[in-house]
């Protein structure tokens, strides 16, 4: 998810206020329970509490609708990078194709060429001086 949260900075941004409401909603509800439960009776405290309980449902269906959607959007996002990065590669690969650059075998043969002419003019260069000599 770091990664993703490079990728994405307004994602973590939503994914922090997502959390600090949840803790907000949380403290809210504390507090309000903890104020009606002075002022109600006994009956009003039992709806109070299956309000609360309702509210309490509430939010978690809305955080787990919350999180389903960021997962869909980050899966989104992934998709969308690596169709990306797959259409840059054609197309990179399409631009060197048409500069006639040499194969990577191409290269590893001319080095094998040099080195081979290489050792060719020491010996040549060895020889002459043992003649020389």
């Amino acid at each position: 998810m770091s990664s993703n949260a490079a990728t994405f900075p307004g994602l973590a941004q939503v994914q922090k206020s997502i959390r600090d409401l949840q803790s907000e909603g949380e403290k809210l509800f504390t507090r309000a329970r903890k104020e009606a439960s002075k002022l109600i009776s006994k009956d009003q405290r039992k709806i109070l509490d299956n309000l609360l309980d309702q509210a309490k449902a509430i939010r978690n269906d809305i955080q787990n609708r919350t999180e389903k959607a960021l997962k869909t959007l980050e899966s989104r996002a992934e998709k969308i990078l690596s169709q990306i990065e797959a259409q840059t590669k054609n197309r990179v690969d399409s631009w060197v194709r048409r500069l006639s650059l040499p194969s990577k075998h191409e290269v590893e043969l001319l080095a094998k060429r040099l080195s081979s002419l290489e050792k060719k003019v020491d010996d040549l260069v060895t020889a002459k001086n043992t003649h020389a000599a």
